[in-house]
């Protein structure tokens, strides 16, 4: 009888289990892209950007990439041609150490940046971000308030060209 017991709470976990991953998938696949998503290819054959759907599930985050970095400012970290993989992330979440995509706080048109966060500072609930390269001897001279967060650094692809 024990063996019995012990058998069937197995076959249950293993079914409750493969279900968990089902949703999980299902409910990547069924998200809307945007702007940035990760590019789904044209022809139904299998492609790297198939396996992000997991990720996406586990992290309940749409990936999206950037892939216009330009500079030595994040060496050896990551450098030009080199694809960075990030999702959105609610201000709060951030910390030191955490590397960003932001627009530049004071430039008209910013470029999107990608530095390393120093120095959280919360003044009246409202975040700023102290950010750095970490291939620079100083900080970046602006804080970056919250509004110019566009994501959270997750990955990259290295580029194999030099």
């Amino acid at each position: 009888m024990e063996m019995i017991d012990k058998k069937t709470a197995a076959i249950f976990a293993l079914l409750v289990l493969v279900v968990a991953t089902g949703i999980g998938w299902l409910s990547s696949a069924l998200r809307p892209l945007h702007d940035n998503a990760l590019p789904i290819p044209y022809d139904n054959t299998y492609s790297w950007t198939q396996i992000f759907h997991g990720y996406e599930a586990y992290l309940d985050r749409r990936i999206s990439y950037f892939n216009n970095i330009e500079g030595t400012s994040m060496e050896p970290t990551f450098g030009e041609n080199d694809v960075i993989l990030w999702v959105e992330v609610n201000p709060a979440e951030l910390k030191v150490g955490d590397i960003i995509v932001f627009y530049h706080p004071t430039l008209a048109n910013p470029p999107q940046i990608t530095h390393r966060i120093i120095e959280v500072r919360i003044q009246d609930g409202v975040y700023s971000f102290r950010t750095q390269g970490d291939n620079m001897p100083e900080p970046d001279q602006h804080w970056v308030p919250q509004e110019k967060i566009v994501g959270l650094v997750i990955g990259a692809i290295y580029s194999a060209a030099p």
